[in-house]
Protein backbone atom coordinates (compact mmCIF):
# COMPACT_ATOMS: atom_id res chain seq x y z
CA UNK A 1 0.00 0.00 0.00
CA UNK A 2 1.44 3.69 -0.82
CA UNK A 3 0.80 6.54 1.04
CA UNK A 4 1.61 9.98 1.07
CA UNK A 5 1.01 13.28 2.77
CA UNK A 6 1.45 16.89 2.31
CA UNK A 7 2.04 18.33 4.88
CA UNK A 8 2.04 22.23 5.97
CA UNK A 9 2.49 24.16 9.41
CA UNK A 10 1.16 20.85 11.17
CA UNK A 11 4.48 19.53 11.05
CA UNK A 12 7.27 21.96 11.78
CA UNK A 13 10.71 21.54 10.01
CA UNK A 14 13.36 24.43 9.41
CA UNK A 15 14.95 24.75 5.42
CA UNK A 16 18.26 23.08 7.03
CA UNK A 17 16.45 19.78 8.05
CA UNK A 18 17.79 20.56 11.39
CA UNK A 19 15.16 19.36 13.64
CA UNK A 20 12.98 16.08 12.66
CA UNK A 21 11.66 15.55 15.74
CA UNK A 22 7.86 16.80 15.04
CA UNK A 23 8.39 15.12 11.45
CA UNK A 24 9.27 11.99 13.01
CA UNK A 25 6.55 12.20 15.43
CA UNK A 26 4.26 13.07 12.66
CA UNK A 27 5.49 9.29 10.90
CA UNK A 28 4.24 7.39 13.38
CA UNK A 29 1.12 9.45 14.07
CA UNK A 30 0.42 8.42 10.35
CA UNK A 31 1.45 4.73 10.80
CA UNK A 32 4.59 4.81 8.58
CA UNK A 33 6.43 1.95 10.17
CA UNK A 34 9.81 3.57 8.98
CA UNK A 35 10.93 5.91 11.22
CA UNK A 36 13.46 7.23 8.45
CA UNK A 37 12.96 9.92 5.95
CA UNK A 38 15.15 10.05 2.58
CA UNK A 39 15.22 13.85 2.38
CA UNK A 40 16.96 15.35 -0.58
CA UNK A 41 20.07 18.79 -0.37
CA UNK A 42 17.20 20.56 -2.91
CA UNK A 43 19.35 23.08 -5.13
CA UNK A 44 16.50 23.72 -8.21
CA UNK A 45 18.31 21.72 -10.61
CA UNK A 46 17.15 18.55 -12.33
CA UNK A 47 18.65 15.85 -10.68
CA UNK A 48 16.85 12.44 -9.45
CA UNK A 49 18.27 9.96 -6.67
CA UNK A 50 17.28 6.61 -7.75
CA UNK A 51 17.21 4.08 -4.46
CA UNK A 52 16.96 0.77 -5.61
CA UNK A 53 18.32 -1.39 -2.68
CA UNK A 54 18.68 -0.77 0.68
CA UNK A 55 21.83 -0.26 1.02
CA UNK A 56 21.70 2.86 -0.51
CA UNK A 57 19.66 4.40 2.16
CA UNK A 58 21.30 6.82 3.91
CA UNK A 59 21.53 8.96 6.89
CA UNK A 60 20.40 13.29 7.76
CA UNK A 61 23.71 14.30 7.29
CA UNK A 62 25.45 15.23 3.85
CA UNK A 63 22.57 14.47 1.90
CA UNK A 64 22.59 13.93 -2.08
CA UNK A 65 22.45 17.01 -4.40
CA UNK A 66 18.97 16.13 -6.11
CA UNK A 67 15.42 17.77 -6.87
CA UNK A 68 14.15 14.43 -7.47
CA UNK A 69 14.44 11.40 -5.52
CA UNK A 70 12.24 7.54 -6.24
CA UNK A 71 12.58 3.59 -5.32
CA UNK A 72 11.14 0.25 -5.71
CA UNK A 73 11.90 0.09 -1.74
CA UNK A 74 9.63 -1.18 0.51
CA UNK A 75 9.19 0.42 4.52
CA UNK A 76 11.28 3.25 3.46
CA UNK A 77 9.65 6.99 3.62
CA UNK A 78 10.88 9.79 0.99
CA UNK A 79 10.61 12.89 1.58
CA UNK A 80 10.94 17.00 -0.12
CA UNK A 81 10.31 20.18 1.40
CA UNK A 82 8.78 23.35 -0.48
CA UNK A 83 7.61 26.79 0.14
CA UNK A 84 5.91 28.06 -2.94
CA UNK A 85 7.26 25.50 -5.28
CA UNK A 86 5.41 22.60 -6.23
CA UNK A 87 5.62 19.18 -4.22
CA UNK A 88 4.79 16.63 -6.78
CA UNK A 89 3.98 12.79 -5.63
CA UNK A 90 4.43 10.07 -7.97
CA UNK A 91 3.25 6.56 -7.70
CA UNK A 92 2.71 3.17 -9.33
CA UNK A 93 0.62 0.89 -7.47
CA UNK A 94 0.50 -2.09 -9.04
CA UNK A 95 4.62 -2.17 -8.74
CA UNK A 96 4.72 -0.40 -5.68
CA UNK A 97 7.58 2.15 -7.21
CA UNK A 98 7.32 5.69 -5.61
CA UNK A 99 8.81 8.93 -6.51
CA UNK A 100 8.85 12.48 -5.28
CA UNK A 101 9.75 15.65 -7.28
CA UNK A 102 10.17 19.48 -6.03
CA UNK A 103 10.16 21.54 -8.82
CA UNK A 104 9.66 25.27 -8.70
CA UNK A 105 9.79 27.53 -12.08
CA UNK A 106 13.90 26.70 -13.04
CA UNK A 107 13.29 22.95 -11.63
CA UNK A 108 10.43 22.44 -14.08
CA UNK A 109 12.05 24.55 -16.73
CA UNK A 110 14.97 22.41 -17.22
CA UNK A 111 13.77 18.88 -17.06
CA UNK A 112 13.18 17.77 -13.55
CA UNK A 113 9.87 15.97 -13.81
CA UNK A 114 10.73 14.26 -16.95
CA UNK A 115 13.64 13.02 -15.58
CA UNK A 116 12.00 11.99 -11.88
CA UNK A 117 8.96 10.14 -13.93
CA UNK A 118 11.97 8.60 -16.31
CA UNK A 119 13.94 7.29 -13.40
CA UNK A 120 10.90 5.88 -12.16
CA UNK A 121 10.35 3.48 -15.46
CA UNK A 122 13.79 2.41 -15.03
CA UNK A 123 12.50 0.87 -11.71
CA UNK A 124 10.01 -0.54 -13.72
CA UNK A 125 6.78 2.13 -13.00
CA UNK A 126 4.38 1.85 -16.03
CA UNK A 127 0.94 3.54 -14.64
CA UNK A 128 2.55 6.37 -13.01
CA UNK A 129 -0.05 8.64 -11.18
CA UNK A 130 0.45 12.07 -10.13
CA UNK A 131 -0.41 14.58 -7.24
CA UNK A 132 0.10 18.02 -7.35
CA UNK A 133 -0.02 19.35 -3.77
CA UNK A 134 -0.31 23.00 -1.93
CA UNK A 135 2.21 25.47 -3.77
CA UNK A 136 1.63 29.12 -5.29
CA UNK A 137 -1.29 29.58 -7.39
CA UNK A 138 -1.35 32.11 -10.54
CA UNK A 139 -3.10 35.33 -8.74
CA UNK A 140 -0.39 35.07 -6.14
CA UNK A 141 2.54 34.73 -8.44
CA UNK A 142 4.09 38.60 -9.90
CA UNK A 143 7.20 37.81 -11.94
CA UNK A 144 8.80 40.53 -13.77
CA UNK A 145 8.41 41.06 -17.37
CA UNK A 146 12.41 39.67 -18.03
CA UNK A 147 10.44 36.35 -16.75
CA UNK A 148 8.08 36.25 -19.05
CA UNK A 149 10.59 37.19 -21.93
CA UNK A 150 11.98 34.35 -20.95
CA UNK A 151 9.56 31.06 -21.53
CA UNK A 152 8.11 32.86 -24.48
CA UNK A 153 11.51 32.77 -25.91
CA UNK A 154 11.86 28.96 -25.14
CA UNK A 155 8.21 28.68 -26.49
CA UNK A 156 5.74 30.95 -27.55
CA UNK A 157 2.94 28.62 -26.78
CA UNK A 158 3.99 29.20 -22.65
CA UNK A 159 2.21 32.56 -23.41
CA UNK A 160 -1.26 30.54 -22.35
CA UNK A 161 0.71 30.19 -18.51
CA UNK A 162 0.47 34.15 -18.11
CA UNK A 163 -1.57 36.98 -17.52
CA UNK A 164 -0.87 40.57 -17.17
CA UNK A 165 -1.04 42.15 -13.30
CA UNK A 166 -2.09 44.74 -12.11
CA UNK A 167 1.12 45.93 -11.95
CA UNK A 168 2.96 47.67 -14.61
CA UNK A 169 5.37 45.45 -16.91
CA UNK A 170 4.21 42.46 -14.39
CA UNK A 171 3.22 38.81 -14.95
CA UNK A 172 1.30 36.38 -13.04
CA UNK A 173 2.50 32.97 -13.53
CA UNK A 174 0.57 30.08 -13.76
CA UNK A 175 3.01 27.49 -12.33
CA UNK A 176 0.17 24.93 -11.15
CA UNK A 177 -0.67 24.45 -14.90
CA UNK A 178 3.04 24.52 -16.37
CA UNK A 179 3.58 21.40 -13.96
CA UNK A 180 0.55 19.98 -14.85
CA UNK A 181 1.19 19.87 -18.31
CA UNK A 182 4.59 18.69 -18.37
CA UNK A 183 3.89 16.12 -15.71
CA UNK A 184 1.39 14.92 -18.95
CA UNK A 185 3.40 15.49 -22.08
CA UNK A 186 5.65 13.04 -19.78
CA UNK A 187 3.19 10.02 -20.61
CA UNK A 188 1.02 10.58 -16.94
CA UNK A 189 -2.70 10.58 -17.59
CA UNK A 190 -4.36 10.51 -14.03
CA UNK A 191 -3.14 13.77 -12.46
CA UNK A 192 -4.39 15.06 -9.16
CA UNK A 193 -3.81 19.59 -8.98
CA UNK A 194 -5.13 20.09 -5.03
CA UNK A 195 -5.06 23.80 -6.35
CA UNK A 196 -4.36 24.91 -2.96
CA UNK A 197 -2.50 28.49 -2.43
CA UNK A 198 0.30 28.38 0.11
CA UNK A 199 0.59 32.41 -0.31
CA UNK A 200 -2.93 32.70 0.82
CA UNK A 201 -3.37 29.73 3.56
CA UNK A 202 -1.04 31.51 5.77
CA UNK A 203 -2.29 29.47 8.95
CA UNK A 204 -1.96 26.19 7.65
CA UNK A 205 1.55 26.57 4.72
CA UNK A 206 4.67 28.31 4.86
CA UNK A 207 5.39 30.39 1.97
CA UNK A 208 9.02 31.63 0.79
CA UNK A 209 7.15 34.72 -1.09
CA UNK A 210 4.75 35.40 1.84
CA UNK A 211 7.99 35.60 4.08
CA UNK A 212 9.79 38.04 2.41
CA UNK A 213 7.30 40.16 1.38
CA UNK A 214 6.01 41.10 5.10
CA UNK A 215 9.88 40.36 6.13
CA UNK A 216 8.93 37.52 8.59
CA UNK A 217 11.78 35.82 9.44
CA UNK A 218 11.88 32.39 6.75
CA UNK A 219 12.04 29.78 9.23
CA UNK A 220 9.68 27.04 7.98
CA UNK A 221 8.96 24.65 5.04
CA UNK A 222 5.95 22.39 4.12
CA UNK A 223 6.89 18.81 3.99
CA UNK A 224 5.81 15.83 1.58
CA UNK A 225 6.29 12.43 2.27
CA UNK A 226 5.72 8.94 0.30
CA UNK A 227 6.08 5.18 1.60
CA UNK A 228 5.29 1.82 0.39
CA UNK A 229 4.03 -0.02 3.26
Amino acid sequence: MIDFYFLGKDCIIDRELANRENLNQKLKELNFESPHVLMLNQVHGNQVKIINDSKQFYGEQDLPKADGIVTNQRNIVLGIITADCAPIALWDDENQIIGLCHAGWRGAKSGVIENTISAMKTLGACNIKASIGPMIQQYSYEVSQEFFDDFINENISNKKFFRTSKTDAKWLFDLPNYVFERISRAGVDEIENLGIDTYTNAEKYFSFRRSKQFSNEDNGRNVTIIGAK
